[in-house]
């Protein structure tokens, strides 16, 4: 399985409990993205932290780092991509904004 390391700008949900919430300095979250030429979705395990370290509050919106695990998910997840994060529910939806190389 592939590992891709990306940035994000998040809008994180109004709604979302403090357990769905990212705690501490990373969590494993879900990443729902949908093809752009199929418009097919699915889902892709996922290392979120805030870049900055600061915390998330819901209705905040935050700058994430995203490590993102599966063989195709350079075909769902560009610069511009819209996606959705869910841990339990709904948490937030985001947009890549860069993908980072290390």
């Amino acid at each position: 399985m592939k590992r891709y390391k990306y940035q994000a700008l998040v809008t994180l949900a109004q709604d979302a409990s403090e357990a769905s919430a990212l705690s501490g300095s990373a969590c494993r979250m879900v990443v729902r993205a949908e093809h752009p030429g199929t418009h097919q979705h699915k889902i892709f395990s996922a290392l979120v932290s805030s870049s900055d370290g600061s915390d998330l509050r819901p209705g905040g919106h935050v700058v994430l780092t995203m490590r993102v695990l599966g063989d195709d998910v350079a075909d769902y997840l560009h610069p511009g991509d819209h996606f959705d994060l869910w841990r339990g529910q709904d948490v937030g939806h985001g947009v890549v904004s860069r993908r980072l190389f290390v």
